[in-house]
């Protein structure tokens, strides 16, 4: 019933405005609402709107950490669909200063990046700053990445058609040794374990592939005989736009398509489409009420075949079985070829290889096992309204935004079984060899039945509602104030508790004659992952700001044209570092184990997984930041930098330390120890961006440079050790911690002399490690950081140059990362027992090479010694990257002339180029999944 009585009162309050505005038509000149947001300042034909918290505002008043990208400014000369390629050389802090999951929202509605492409996008702004992201309470406590759509405009219809054509070329694909070579590594990890050679002399020489490859096989599962050079991807996609002061429309829809790399079987059916539509519509009902719907729907289709040929590729020997057959090798009997006519065959003449131990195997499961899709959809509406109440008091305004996102994903699979052929070898008088029968395993069938899995749903509705006040008084004092509450719920499938937000927001502004800047904004959050004595908690910030180059001292100054100085200070309370929901209650549950071995459960216990806290609490961002932004020499130099200093603190854990022993047992495992508010970490550095832009005669220069650094530290922890140099706090929070490496043991007498290793049993060629604490022993106690770097450099920035010289573009960004390091321990680095064995065993250690190899002894066994977290494995991320070079070249408009084209932009680009870097061969390759790869690229830009 309230909803009702709410609703008649908006329909009147529709209806009373309706007749006032067909009765006056004075509009107050310093109001200003756009279809979505309000306006905090004046209007000027040269100011530059940037997109904020639940408004806009003129760039110059942005007194807060905020930085900006307007897509319209790159997109003719650096083409991408994905809007945030190399964006860490546009924008100074782009990583919203690496404290933790971002808040991504687009037209303020919590969604995914990759639902769009950059044709999509008008601006991209990035709020950094604690003041910045004060109304969007809790959620927003790691930055807030808003993106705003592009939307229809008055004036003449217009319309822009892009189309593409790429190939994508490999870097790099894992190096596996050959057969032969296997074989002979294989065997001194034997020798080095005091086993006796497995493969003999002459076995290696079969398989070294002189001798028939099909009897002896030498298998390269990244040969071009199953992959491709280079796979396709193709684009198009237009949008119209056009509109009045009464109504306005945007529409877009776009194409991708791209295969895989994969030539045969169901691989060449491989290939992923996506479909995306978005529109949208302005209206001004009158002079008072303006309204906007925007919808988008992504189409997603994908499809594989079954199995997984990049992850199998690296575990499959080369020697194990030829996974082709030819059936001209089959001599066998009369009823051999009888049996021989009813075999499935592939590629015309072949059937499918194997063996007992591989029943199959990645290029059988390409060629018989099926495949499987995956589609997705995904609906977006928005519908806003957006109300000018002057008529109950100047400067007075609501808005209102409602929200509806559904996406279904799902998986369709046509799962078929196939057999595998054992051949048995045989050889002819003269030594030719011929496969006498063939042992058949499993068998062909293929039902044709789609199976349907994998179903995932997402629902989505949000909200928010604000009243805004803008108001000048005698032309400088400048006020503007926003009440607001929002918020969203969301349901996914396999979540029974929804996920929920709601806060309440509040904003005062004021500036005096654009020159000095406060703004408080503050949330009043409320959060159900929290017991009800401690959901509510209100967040305050502030921010200050001066307009340095307005001042009497500077307003003359032939070297500024702008120099504002800005600082923001305050404390954000959130529920993010809060894993999930009802963690301040005790939690029970009934457990059982097997004690002895007959099958049954014969313990059974109830034990506890916490203990219960209602006092747990938020964790809270404290922040204060100082930010310079200037133009000097007439506008030719641009820069902008923030300082930042962040703590976060009362992130909940279960901290064991602070409670006796008794309070956890490990079998079965219980505890009893609640979630409290107990770690704390820091975060500090600074982020820039300068932009230098100057006109030579024909020729237009624009360089710029962009970088962010971020040093952190582990403040607080819960540890408990015997030596201060394990202790976490003190550290950075992304430290890599292990052992500290000390070469490789030479003898058995440098072993007998070194501090006992506890990982095994070791040998000459085994890493030796320091120890730490003097103790004699090599343990998990002699630990210590060895880099950092595990959530991402510390810096990261880039370059970008731009040369126009008439109608010829060039457009060349670079971009960087310095300071991070990770620990290489995939099965292609850590080779031991029956792995397969990549290119890095050919530097192992033996008695020969003990003076120059790289690699540490082979071995049949665990290698606990050797493959555990160390220096040995960690290698440095730092980097220089050639990103991207595009050059676009702009057909002269006396050649469309009365024409249907209004203007033709032509370009080719090339992305991913070049990697300057000490682990270059390292940090190109991907193992156990698709290649990284170049991109090359043709694309037609037609406006109409």
């Amino acid at each position: 019933m309230k909803k009702i009585y709410i609703g008649i009162f908006i329909l009147g309050l529709i209806l009373c405005f309706s007749k006032q505005a067909n009765a006056q038509t004075d509009t107050n000149p310093e109001v200003i609402s756009s279809e979505e947001d309000s306006v905090t300042s004046l209007p000027n034909d040269n100011d530059t709107w940037v997109n904020v918290a639940y408004k806009k505002i003129n760039k110059r008043d942005i007194s807060n950490s905020v930085s900006v990208i307007n897509t319209s400014e790159f997109i003719d000369k650096n083409y991408n669909t994905y809007a945030f390629e190399g964006i860490e050389a546009l924008v100074g802090g782009a990583n919203l200063w690496n404290i933790g999951d971002r808040l991504v929202l687009v037209d303020g509605v919590p969604r995914s990046i990759y639902e769009l492409t950059t044709n999509e996008i008008e601006q991209i702004t990035y709020l950094k700053g604690i003041n910045a992201i004060a109304l969007y309470g809790s959620r927003a406590a790691n930055g807030v990445i808003l993106i705003t759509t592009k939307r229809g405009k008055a004036g003449e219809r217009s319309s822009n058609v892009y189309v593409n054509t790429g190939i994508n070329t490999p870097k790099s694909y894992p190096e596996y040794l050959g057969s032969a070579e296997f074989m002979t590594y294989y065997n001194q990890a034997r020798l080095n374990d005091g086993l006796t050679e497995l493969y003999a002399e002459e076995t290696i020489e079969n398989y070294s592939g002189v001798s028939n490859s099909y009897q002896y096989p030498n298998v390269d599962y990244y040969s071009q005989d199953y992959l491709r050079k280079f796979y396709n991807s193709y684009s198009a996609n237009a949008d119209f736009t056009g509109g009045n002061d009464k109504a306005r429309f945007y529409a877009l829809a776009g194409f991708s398509k791209s295969n895989s790399l994969l030539n045969f079987g169901e691989g060449e059916n491989e290939g992923i489409s996506r479909l995306n539509i978005r529109g949208s519509i302005d209206l001004n009902l009158n002079d008072y009420i303006k309204s906007y719907v925007t919808m988008s729907n992504v189409f997603y289709d994908s499809r594989v075949a079954n199995g997984d040929y990049w992850e199998q590729a690296t575990v499959i020997h080369p020697h194990r079985f030829a996974p082709l057959i030819p059936v001209d090798l089959v001599e066998g009997g009369e009823k051999m070829q009888s049996l021989l006519g009813s075999y499935r065959k592939f590629n015309g003449n072949y059937l499918l290889g194997g063996n007992r131990q591989y029943l199959t195997n990645p290029i059988a499961d390409a060629y018989a096992a099926g495949y499987n899709t995956y589609t997705s959809r995904q609906f977006q509406y928005t519908n806003g309204l957006d109300i000018d109440l002057r008529p109950l008091l100047e400067g007075l305004s609501f808005h209102g935004q409602v929200s509806i996102d559904y996406s279904n994903n799902y998986r369709q699979s046509i799962d078929n079984e196939y057999a595998v052929y054992i051949p048995v070898w045989d050889t002819t008088e003269d030594g030719t060899s011929f496969i006498d029968t063939l042992e058949v395993e499993n068998r062909d069938r293929r039902p044709g039945t789609q199976n349907l899995g994998g179903t995932y749903n997402n629902q989505l509705v949000d909200f928010n509602l604000h009243l805004d006040y803008v108001k000048s008084f005698q032309g400088i004092h400048n006020i503007s104030a926003m009440l607001l509450a929002a918020g969203f719920r969301q349901r996914v499938t396999g979540e029974y508790q929804s996920r929920t937000f709601s806060n309440l927001g509040i904003q005062f502004n004021y500036n005096y004659d654009h020159r000095y800047y406060f703004d408080f904004s503050g949330a009043v959050v409320n959060s159900t992952k929290l017991s009800e004595v401690n959901r509510v908690a209100f967040s305050p910030t502030f921010s200050l700001g001066w307009l340095l180059s307005e001042e009497g001292f500077l307003s003359g100054s032939s070297a500024f044209d702008h120099l504002k100085l800005t600082a923001s200070a305050g404390v954000v309370n959130t529920d993010l570092d809060i894993d999930n929901y009802f963690l301040a209650n005790e939690s029970y549950a009934s457990t059982a184990w097997y004690s002895w071995g007959d099958g049954t459960y014969t313990s059974r216990a109830t034990t506890a997984a916490r203990g219960e806290n209602l006092a747990l609490t938020y964790a809270k961002r404290k922040e204060a930041n100082i930010g310079i932004d200037g133009a000097i020499l007439s506008n030719k130099i641009n820069f902008k930098t923030s300082l930042f200093l962040i703590k976060k603190d009362g992130i909940p854990v279960q901290s064991y330390t602070q409670y006796p022993v008794y309070f956890r047992t490990y079998w079965p495992e219980t505890s009893f120890v609640p979630y409290t508010n107990f770690e704390e970490n820091l975060y500090k550095g600074l982020d820039f961006q300068l932009n230098y832009n100057a006109k030579l005669g024909d020729l237009e220069l624009v360089v710029g440079v962009a970088g962010t650094y971020v040093t952190t530290e582990a403040l607080v922890r819960d540890e408990l050790y015997e030596d201060d140099y394990r202790n976490r706090a003190g550290k950075p929070v992304d430290a890599v911690w292990g052992l500290e490496n000390d070469g490789f043991f030479i003898d058995q007498n440098d072993i007998d002399n070194h501090a006992e290793q506890r990982f095994g049993e070791v040998k000459p060629g085994d890493i030796k490690y320091i120890d730490q604490n003097g103790d004699g022993i090599i343990d998990e106690r002699d630990e210590v950081m060895i880099g950092r770097g595990a959530w991402g450099s510390p810096f990261t920035g880039g370059i970008h140059f731009t040369a126009k010289y008439k109608n010829l573009t060039m457009f060349v960004l670079g971009t960087g990362q310095f300071g991070g390091s990770r620990v290489f321990d995939n099965e292609y680095y850590w080779v031991y027992g029956d792995r397969k064995y990549s290119a890095v065993v050919r530097d192992s250690w033996t008695e020969e090479t003990k003076n120059t190899a790289t690699y540490p002894r082979l071995t049949t066994l665990s290698g606990d010694n050797n493959f555990r977290s160390s220096d040995f494995w960690l290698k440095s991320t730092d980097q220089i990257n050639l990103s991207k070079i595009q050059l676009t070249y702009t057909v002269p408009d006396r050649v469309f002339s009365g024409k249907v084209f209004e203007g033709l932009n032509i370009y080719l680009s090339a992305t991913d180029l070049i990697k300057i870097a000490k682990n270059k061969e390292i940090l190109e390759l991907n193992i156990g999944q698709t290649p990284q790869t170049r991109f090359y690229n043709l694309g037609v830009k037609a406006m109409f």
